[in-house]
């Protein structure tokens, strides 16, 4: 295959393939939700010989997400970048690395789903692929617990980075959901497309943690911004004063918000490795305005 480049949001830390990958996987479990801001997270396995580092590696943060992986973003805007392969007994090796699918415009289609019994409670799988309920038992890893999550108070949904560090309770309801496909997205969350909900600007309040946000706005865009914990680079909710609205990655919700992306948009920007397969709305751009 022709070079297949990547790149995170901000285009300091960029990367390319040269051959198709051996293996990719759509991801639901809550890490990964967390990490990348969306209802699942795709990965590709790439032989290293097959992997080339282009720039900004030096900008790269590293976060050890569990006992067999560590997590790597980009520091400066938040984005979610590729990192090698590990063992089934946690060694770090170097016969493959790990890529996040979503900043490519071109590449292989998923071949299975993972941790689907850790899906979020606003999310249908209904792609029709092979489904395990955490990682296939061929992959030798074992099974993961999620933790328990005691009641959340009356209307209130409450968020959290992966680390823990940062805290929030959202006052519901929302106001809308949608599934993302621009680039701007799939480069800021690493996946195949962002998953927002909408509130009132005065619905968020950070309990704990909120010296450790840090927020990268697009030069070029009038609203763009992502923000994340400097920590772990998780996605947070962003408080737009400007417009007087709340943009959460519903990705970072520990409870169910009440709500689901009601459509899909500028899907003229898709990854054409990612298809569509539920029956929401689709639009090129922007949806058209509620009545």
């Amino acid at each position: 295959m022709a070079t297949n480049p990547g790149q995170c949001l901000c285009g300091k830390v960029r990367w390319s393939l040269s051959a198709e990958p051996l293996a990719a996987s759509h991801c639901y479990c809550k890490m990964c939700r967390k990490a990348h801001g969306s209802e699942f997270a795709t990965y590709w396995r790439v032989d290293k010989d097959h992997f080339h580092w282009v720039s900004g590696r030096d900008a790269i943060v590293t976060y050890d997400s569990s006992d067999i992986l560590d997590r790597h973003f980009c520091g400066d805007c938040g984005s979610v970048v590729p990192f090698g392969g590990v063992s089934a007994d946690g060694n770090v090796h170097q016969d493959y690395f790990v890529i996040v699918a979503g900043p490519h415009d071109q590449g292989r289609p998923a071949d299975y789903n993972i941790f689907v019994a850790h899906k979020a409670p606003w999310t249908e799988i209904g792609n029709g692929l092979p489904a395990h309920d955490d990682y296939p038992v061929e992959s030798g890893y074992g099974r993961v617990e999620d933790t328990p999550q005691g009641e959340a108070p009356e209307g209130v949904v409450r968020a959290s980075c992966l680390c823990g560090v940062i805290k929030a309770n959202i006052k519901t309801p929302f106001r809308a959901a949608h599934h993302c496909h621009c680039a701007r997205c799939r480069r800021g969350r690493g996946a195949a497309h962002a998953s927002n909900g909408f509130t009132a600007y005065d619905a968020v309040t950070f309990l704990q943690g909120e010296t450790h946000l840090k927020e990268y706005k697009v030069p070029d865009a009038k609203y763009f911004t992502q923000v994340f914990c400097e920590l772990c680079g998780a996605k947070m909710p962003r408080l737009d004063a400007g417009r007087g609205v709340a943009v959460i990655p519903l990705g970072c919700l520990d409870d169910a918000p009440g709500i689901a992306p009601a459509d899909h948009i500028f899907v003229a920007d898709k990854a054409d490795w990612y298809p569509i397969t539920d029956a929401l709305p689709q639009y090129d751009g922007y949806p058209p305005p509620q009545r």
